[in-house]
């Protein structure tokens, strides 16, 4: 199965230097961006916020604006982190391999956190250009690695692509009968309203219970089969 080394193809260590040096201003306290080693081509791509980190691991986290060394891809075949189970569960349910990306590369801050500092009424012109280079670049990646669905995971991720779209000139494809009545990005399938509950493991949980789960599973299967 081929895959695509974000560092060595794509040179992403150098971009988020590049990103982290025109935003930040001092190097020493700046915690450095985090990215994965390794993704998937041609493959179902979950689609994460970003990178977490504990408020405890500020302390010893990489400081400064070129990269923390890139963590391993994960293994889409089996998982120990409670985190990755719901998109190992849905790949086993599909019997399809699967890769993710988190839309951004920034450390300190928790979901709720971005979405403050990111919302589109009071968003600063710095925060803004720096939110824009992350989701370029991302974006970047799935032209590489040309996804066969790419499945939001929840709904603070939506948010961001989706208020952004014409600064980041991004070509929104609604669903209709010519392509199959599937949501596309810059032709890229997407799926989002199905698979919102992700961002939950309570959700996710109950998910199994109230449908959900079945019907994104379903929903998967028709965008990927689609000729």
């Amino acid at each position: 199965m081929e895959r695509l080394n974000l560092k060595e193809d794509l040179q992403v260590d150098n971009k988020l230097e590049k990103i982290w040096s025109d935003y930040y201003s001092d190097k020493e306290t700046t915690i450095a961006p985090l990215y994965q080693m390794e993704v998937l081509k041609n493959v179902i791509t979950f689609l994460s916020i970003n990178p977490s980190l504990t408020p405890s691991g500020k302390k010893d986290a990489t400081k400064g604006y070129y990269p923390h060394p890139p963590y391993s891809m994960i293994n889409y075949e089996t998982t120990n982190i409670l985190f990755f189970r719901k998109f190992y569960e849905i790949g086993e349910e599909l019997n399809q391999p699967w890769t993710m990306l988190d839309l951004l590369y920034e450390r300190e801050s928790t979901q709720s956190d971005l979405e403050i500092k990111y919302s589109p009424k009071t968003i600063k012109e710095s925060d803004k250009n720096f939110l824009l280079n992350q989701i370029k670049l991302t974006f970047e990646i799935f032209e590489n690695i040309k996804p066969k669905v790419v499945v939001i995971s929840n709904a603070g991720t939506d948010k961001l692509i989706h208020s952004n779209l014409k600064d980041l000139g991004i070509i929104q494809e609604l669903p209709c009968k010519k392509n199959g009545f599937v949501y596309k990005l810059n032709g890229i399938p997407f799926i989002s309203n199905e698979s919102r509950f992700l961002g939950s493991r309570q959700h996710f949980i109950r998910s199994k219970k109230d449908g959900r789960f079945e019907k994104l599973v379903n929903e998967i299967k028709r965008v990927i089969n689609i000729k």
